[in-house]
């Protein structure tokens, strides 16, 4: 799916106007329609959805000073700034001088508020049923929670996927961090900014590019490459309604460590081992080793250098396994078989619409396998100053509904608290209104073993 994206790079502001004011392109529009959509309905409203990051803040906290901070960063980082606009069929995106009213909430709590814990909970609960309204109001909100009686405090973080990924956010909210220690020190920081984008010139060269010669032919070979699957001949029906629902393991230090060596010896991601042992398990499951999944394009080349910008693209992947090849020959071809499909990228609604335009317009993809890789986020964020950063991962809950998408596979690494060593963490998202728990968990604990196989 298209969708306006930012710089890639951090650069200071130039003096383009902040102001910035451009029609979307064709397929942001379908996506923004298909929000608003289904927004009223409770049982689509997460559709296409939010999430949520949050944070216990260990030490001092000063409410002023870390607003001061997430303004700081507002002014430079043109994502907490975009709004949408919609006058009859056509929407229009602006970046504001200023944040719009609701990106920052401060709520304090007496001692009759009962543990701190609970209650943040149960304003995530709360936080996570509300669908954004996609004009009129930010797409990025933090709320502070302080509950002075018990030494506590956090912050939750609130973005719509349609202007921030999470890999972005990430990296902005570890700058966040920076400035706010740097606030409580008394010492002015500058933060990297970016630079607004011209998105109008963005949609006019990506539609001229796909009605042009070369946007044509690379059509056609998306048309060779994927239409004669049995996911596109045979068009996805949507699911009843369900909640996601998520089953998820990690592995041992031990067993992380043995597979990263090993993917340093094939010369790739250890990520692609991960998606190696889903497709191998996906051939189980589909009874096929013609496997077709969504993998992320991301937006940048530079982990690091995005501080935050919007999810870029899905670019759809055709594994064609040897199942007899060990785990990390078929992660060797994985990983070549993304870098095809992305060298020949094209939007992904643009070739939903011209390789099976049913779905186009019911909005359910082309298959309902995706895999994504995380970065590495460590439980806690310290900058040896005042000031230190819990990630609250056990009150982290998904939000979202699924409509044909039945597994969504997601990997991550998670450092220990005081120690070097990583793990990897895996996370099987699924359709609970269409499949078992129990069939999940099978998919997952076969990737387990192939997994614990390869590191011996």
């Amino acid at each position: 799916m298209v969708r306006a994206v930012f710089p890639v790079q951090d650069r200071h502001m130039s003096s383009a106007p902040q102001n910035v004011l451009a029609r979307v392109g064709k397929h942001t529009a379908h996506y923004l329609d298909v929000v608003e959509k289904y927004r009223p309905d409770p049982e689509r409203s997460y559709h296409y959805h939010h999430l949520m990051i949050n944070f216990q803040i260990l030490g001092p906290f000063d409410a002023a000073k870390f607003k001061a901070a997430l303004m700081k960063l507002a002014s430079v980082q043109p994502a907490f700034r975009l709004s949408f606009q919609k006058a009859g069929p056509a929407w229009t995106q602006s970046i504001a001088d200023e944040p719009l009213p609701g990106f920052i909430e401060h709520k304090v709590f007496g001692p009759e508020t009962g543990n701190w814990r609970e209650k943040t909970r149960d304003l995530i609960i709360a936080e996570n049923e509300i669908p954004f309204r996609m004009t009129g109001e930010p797409l990025i909100k933090f709320t502070l929670l302080e509950f002075p009686s018990q030494n506590a405090a956090a912050f939750l973080t609130k973005f719509h996927h349609i202007v921030c990924d999470g890999w972005g956010i990430l990296v902005g909210l570890s700058q966040l961090l920076a400035l706010y220690e740097a606030e409580l020190n008394g010492v002015n920081v500058p933060a990297p900014a970016m630079q607004p984008t011209d998105y109008l010139a963005i949609a006019a060269a990506e539609n001229a590019y796909l009605t042009s010669d070369d946007g044509k032919k690379r059509m056609a070979w998306w048309r060779d490459y994927i239409a004669d699957h049995a996911y596109i001949q045979k068009p996805l029906a949507e699911r009843p309604q369900g909640r996601l629902a998520v089953v998820a393991d990690h592995l041992s230090f031990e067993t992380s460590a043995k597979l990263f060596k090993l993917a340093e010896a094939k010369g790739v991601h250890f990520s692609y081992l991960i998606h190696a042992a889903f497709t191998k398990a996906l051939s189980t499951w589909t009874k096929s080793n013609d496997i077709l999944v969504t993998f992320v394009k991301a937006n940048r080349n530079d982990a690091n250098s995005a501080v935050v910008a919007n999810f870029a693209d899905w670019v759809t992947v055709r594994h064609k396994l040897d199942l007899s090849a060990p785990l990390g020959d078929i992660a060797k071809s994985a990983e070549h078989d993304v870098s095809t499909a992305k060298e020949r990228y094209l939007p992904y609604w643009h070739i939903v619409e011209q390789v099976c335009p049913v779905q186009y317009f019911n909005d359910f993809g082309i298959t309902p396998y995706s895999f994504d890789f995380m970065p590495e986020f460590n439980p806690k964020i310290d900058f040896g100053g005042k000031a230190s950063f819990l990630l609250l991962r056990d009150l982290e809950v998904f939000p979202f509904r699924l409509t044909a998408t039945d597994i969504f596979c997601r990997t991550t690494l998670v450092g220990a608290l005081d120690k070097p060593e990583r793990k990897i963490e895996i996370f099987l998202i699924y359709h609970g209104g269409y499949l078992k728990e129990d069939q999940v968990r099978g998919v997952l604990n076969e990737m387990k073993a192939e997994l614990e196989r390869a590191a011996q």
